[in-house]
């Protein structure tokens, strides 16, 4: 009878083979190893069954256990990748800082277009103790700003309309007639700087037209300093704006914009 080679249990069990053994031959007896006499060893961890040897297919190499498992340790757990934590807090912050820049943007604006009570007398009628609602009435006024922070008012005193000239060369054309828009610029704080009132004011017609001013003079009132505004602060200064206007055309609205048409708007409703 053949023998089978020498070979090492344990060593063999780490690798995972089992010595092959020729066909209708049997291993010998083991030999005494512990208290318990020609019986083999416990067999090492090497599987899912603990003490058992594993079994292979023909070749002598395990199979594959598919992802997660490790031999002789058993199923590893998953591994998980890092999450961003902050990605909820970030939002939140982002919306906050727009809530509060909406409420800034809110307060400012609020504060360039607040109409006050007038201190002209009203040629519409409307009472001069009444704080107005934008768009203003005639006789209400706006707190507004220059382009250096100084506060003035300005007060849509009365429109003239139709308007007389003060002179031959400011007479309007064929088919056209004069408005006189008359403002009142009360300085609060500072002086107001590089305001211009032919620039500011704008008149908005019921064909849905603006138009610009003339850069005359009407009949009894000056055009402020050619349109310049000058006024020391807490005084008062009047002068009017004057427009041409299709004949037949209504006047809708009288418009100002703060730096020359280019800063904050304000208007006043016009009564047909």
């Amino acid at each position: 009878m053949s023998q089978p080679p020498p070979w090492d249990p344990g060593q063999l069990a780490k690798q995972g083979q089992l010595p092959s053994w020729p066909p209708g031959d049997q291993p010998p007896s083991w030999p005494s190893a512990g208290p318990d006499q020609g019986q083999p060893p416990s067999w090492p961890s090497a599987g899912p069954d603990q003490g058992q040897p594993p079994s292979w297919p023909p070749g002598g190499q395990p199979p594959d256990p598919g992802p997660g498992y490790t031999y002789g340790y058993g199923p590893q757990p998953p591994r998980f990748r890092r999450r961003y934590r902050f990605r909820g807090a970030r939002a939140l912050l982002t919306l906050g800082l727009f809530v509060v820049f909406g409420i800034v943007v809110r307060s400012v604006t609020a504060s360039h277009n607040s109409v006050s009570t007038t201190p002209f007398s009203s040629a519409s009628g409307v009472p001069a103790t009444e704080t107005q609602a934008p768009p203003g009435e005639i006789g209400s006024y706006f707190d507004l700003k220059d382009d250096s922070g100084n506060v003035y008012q300005v007060t849509l005193v009365k429109v003239i309309d139709p308007a007389q000239p003060a002179n031959q060369l400011d007479a309007p054309d064929s088919g056209k007639r004069l408005v006189g828009a008359v403002f009142g610029i009360k300085a609060l704080t500072g002086s107001p700087k590089d305001e211009d009132a032919n620039n500011d004011a704008v008149l908005a017609g019921g064909n849905g037209q603006h138009y610009q001013a003339d850069f005359g003079s009407i009949a009894g009132y000056t055009n402020f300093d050619s349109g310049a505004i000058h006024v020391a602060q807490g005084d008062t200064v009047t002068g009017a704006v004057t427009f041409q206007i299709p004949d037949g055309v209504k006047v809708s609205k009288i418009q100002w914009t703060t730096l020359s048409g280019f800063g904050s708007t304000v208007e006043w409703n016009v009564p047909g």
